[in-house]
This record gives C-alpha cells, sequence and structure tokens, in this order.
C-alpha cells in the first residue's frame, strides 16, 4: 500500500486530512504479516517458512510504515513537548532516546542496508539464533505494544468526526508513535539483513562475474571515493 508523501505538518492537517494521511499506515500489509507471525507461532512452523514471515514484517515495517513514522518525528516530538498532558509519553520518548545507540544519520543508512562506521554494529544476529530462541524473539515482536496501540487508533478510526473523537484519534496516534519509537529501539540489537540467503538469478550472477572481471583486468576503472563523496556531500574522515 502506497504511503502518502504529503509534506503538510500533522499539527496543521484537517481531521480529514489526518485521516487520508493515517489510513495507509493503519492499513498496511505489515499488519496482516505480524498476524500471519502470530499463527505461525502457534503451530510446529519449520525454521525457513518462519525466517520469510519475519523478512515479509521487516521489511513491510523498517522500509515503510516506521520510515513514514520517522518522517514526521520532529513534527510529532513537537506535539508532545507543547502540551503537559503528554507527560507519560515524553518520558518513554526520553527513555528511548537515553538507549539509542545509532544516531540519526545511522538509522537513515541503516534503512538501506548499512551501517556508518561511526555506529555501533548491533551484536545480535538474527540469522545465528537457535530455532527456540528465534520463536521467542518473534512472540516478543509481534506482542509489541506498538500493535496494541495500532488497534487503538483503529477503533477511533470506526467513530465519526467530533471534535473530541478528532482529539482522541490524535492523541492515540501519538502513543502509536511512542510505540514506534520503542518497538524500532528493540530491533536496534539486532543485525539483520533480508537479503542473506536469497538466490541470485543466474543472469544477475552473470553480470556481477563479468563487471569483477572486467575490473580486474583494468577495463573497468572504478570512481575515486573523493569524487563520489563530493557527488552526494558526504565528508570523508580517516577512522584509523
Amino acid at each position: 500500500m502506497k504511503l502518502n508523501k504529503g509534506k503538510l505538518p500533522l499539527k496543521d492537517m484537517t481531521y480529514k486530512q489526518f485521516r487520508e494521511w493515517l489510513l495507509p499506515l493503519v492499513e498496511h500489509t505489515l499488519f496482516v504479516c505480524r498476524e500471519r507471525i502470530l499463527e505461525l507461532l502457534t503451530i510446529d512452523t519449520d525454521r525457513d517458512t518462519l525466517t520469510e514471515a519475519f523478512r515479509e514484517f521487516f521489511e513491510a515495517y523498517y522500509y515503510d510504515v516506521a520510515f513514514e513514522l520517522d518522517r514526521y518525528e520532529k513534527c510529532l516530538l513537537s506535539v508532545l513537548d507543547s502540551c503537559d498532558t503528554y507527560v507519560s509519553l515524553k518520558h518513554r520518548v526520553v527513555t528511548v532516546e537515553s538507549k539509542r545507540k545509532a544516531s540519526p544519520m545511522g538509522r537513515e543508512v541503516r534503512r538501506m542496508g548499512s551501517y556508518l562506521p561511526s555506529d555501533p554494529v548491533p551484536r545480535i544476529k538474527i540469522s545465528a539464533l537457535s530455532n527456540d530462541v528465534f520463536r521467542e524473539f518473534l512472540h516478543t515482536l509481534a506482542k509489541s505494544e506498538f500493535f496494541a496501540a495500532h488497534g487503538r487508533v483503529i477503533k477511533l478510526l470506526s467513530v465519526g468526526w467530533t471534535d473530541t473523537e478528532d482529539r482522541h484519534l490524535r492523541e492515540a496516534v501519538y502513543e502509536f508513535f511512542v510505540c514506534h519509537l520503542e518497538l524500532e529501539q528493540f530491533l536496534e540489537d539486532y543485525a539483520y539483513d533480508p537479503d542473506e540467503r536469497l538466490e541470485i538469478r543466474p543472469e544477475v550472477a552473470e553480470e556481477l562475474e563479468q563487471s569483477i572481471t572486467e575490473h580486474e583486468s583494468g577495463e573497468i576503472k572504478g570512481r575515486p571515493l573523493q569524487e563520489v563523496a563530493k557527488e552526494f556531500g558526504v565528508p570523508l574522515k580517516c577512522t584509523h
């Protein structure tokens, strides 16, 4: 499901605009993936099936839903800071921020499947977990408060608009956002590559092999790192 890529601050959205932004998030296939994991955990499912279910969940959350929520992080945090009503939520945000290991840029880079040299690499490799520990990990993930908060948002979306319901819906979304921060914090300690163990198509493998051969023979020369860094505006620094 395609997410809304608008730039209008959430606090300035009308109730209708707010719903239009919110619906693709809460109706995302992520929540179907979560139900699939819960279903598989109730039976004696093999590791490969669980791994595939987690891969679908991870990609839906990390590369789509979480990415969209992160785009509005500054706006949502400013709303929480602007009102004493959200003291509890603000305390939870402070707790997350105190535990975060990755920098803001590092979190963006991780969404592209890499890590900044200045950020610590997650210490737990999901693919190395035993079957029992992997199942326990999935159970913890699927039972996250993030999904309970999602259920509350869905329930409020089914109610017709009034000033009171508008306020309640927005408050539920703020909690949903904080639960997202907590879920992402939970995942930060885990190293996971969704492309690991996936087979490369023969034609792609052939192209890669040809490129390597041409590069090693001198037919193709790589671009200097300084040139690439300058193009993307990334400052280079020595890490040794």
